[in-house]
């Protein structure tokens, strides 16, 4: 079985990963031979509650645990430092999202990866969903037509990070809206991004009681730079359009997340999935029987198995380097045009 540590033990490491590890583990794919956090009470925790054994530094785990594959779910910054420490240890990344703190950083990640001939992957669990690979063949297929627009929303009620702010990197652009920006760019088939134009507001500023904090505690050291809405257009080769928003303080809604895509020849859209055809001036409900694909969900257990099969395989990682570079490049140019004010282009060195 390929043996798994994994670095990070906060909230996304208990609720999502841990537990894909471990129904991995009890699935005969993998062992899970370490974790670790910078809060060793936190690594402790965790630990004990999923059957793991706890090391008190990255570098213990990495020298007696000795894992074949790291995951890392830390705090962005620290993403770049302790991926090479695991290149360097001979290990396989995974990878929370965002990769890196920058294009320079995640180029560094890609090419460590390389010289190590490991493989490197982001946590983009969205590509899992039946939804999204059904979609993703129609598209393929030229069942939509051409697809000249996507609009991409999504986000949560009163989930600002205000205990993590001295951590956070960016804001809900970054943590939110990359994971409906890759599927996007993913059920297109990769096209390059070419232009980015982007709006960035911290509503919690102006509103502190928009979070609904209990008395006494205060958002006056929250950073200006964590955004808590966003919105933003991407014109990606071959005439297409992408429209997104991001909201982490928004109003409850039935529909919290979605993707709409506009094509020449009808219309589709995911979360939940629905497929309209224009047939000789008819709309046509071309959605496929409900119960026929499992509907979407953050689990990441998918996502893992692929990356284990990968690794056991020595196949392609569920998001290649062209990929982790494209997505990173999009996102700096997001947040270049939302401190700047005004539109940016890029091309495939970042500029």
């Amino acid at each position: 079985m390929i043996r798994v540590a994994l670095i990070g033990c906060g909230v996304i490491a208990r609720a999502e990963h841990l537990p894909a590890w471990r129904g991995c583990a009890d699935a005969g794919l993998c062992e899970l031979v370490g974790v670790c956090d910078a809060v060793h009470e936190r690594a402790l925790a965790l630990g004990s509650e999923f059957g793991a054994p706890v090391f008190a530094s990255v570098e213990e785990m990495l020298e007696r645990a000795k894992p074949e594959v790291v995951d890392i779910a830390t705090s962005v910054p620290g993403h770049h430092e302790l991926a090479l420490r695991a290149f360097d240890a001979g290990c396989h990344v995974l990878c929370e999202k965002p990769v890196a703190t920058s294009l320079e950083e995640a180029r560094a990640m890609v090419r460590a990866a390389e010289r190590a001939d490991r493989l490197l992957s982001i946590c983009f669990q969205y590509r899992h969903w039946d939804e999204s690979g059904y979609l993703r063949r129609r598209i393929a297929a030229g069942d939509l037509g051409h697809v000249h627009a996507v609009r991409t929303f999504g986000g949560a009620e009163h989930n600002f990070p205000v205990h993590r702010h001295a951590l956070a990197h960016r804001g809900v652009i970054s943590h939110w809206t990359i994971h409906n920006l890759d599927l996007v760019l993913w059920l297109l088939g990769n096209p390059e991004p070419l232009t980015a134009s982007a709006f960035a507001w911290q509503r919690l500023r102006a509103w502190p009681s928009a979070l609904g904090l209990p008395p006494g505690e205060s958002v006056d050291e929250v950073h200006p730079h964590i955004e808590d809405f966003g919105a933003g257009m991407l014109r990606l080769e071959g005439d297409t359009v992408v429209t997104l928003e991001a909201n982490w303080l928004q109003a409850p809604s039935p529909r919290p997340e979605g993707w709409e895509f506009l094509g020449d020849r009808g219309n589709a859209s995911l979360s939940p999935i629905r497929v309209m055809l224009d047939r000789e001036g008819e709309w046509v409900d071309d959605t496929p029987p409900a119960g026929s694909l499992e509907a979407c969900d953050y689990r990441m257990d998918r996502l893992m198995t692929h990356f284990l099969a990968a690794v056991r395989d020595g196949t392609q990682a569920p998001v290649g380097p062209e990929e982790i570079l494209r997505i990173q490049r999009a996102m700096d140019a997001l947040y270049l045009s939302a401190d700047l004010g005004r539109e940016v282009s890029l091309d495939r060195e970042g500029r």
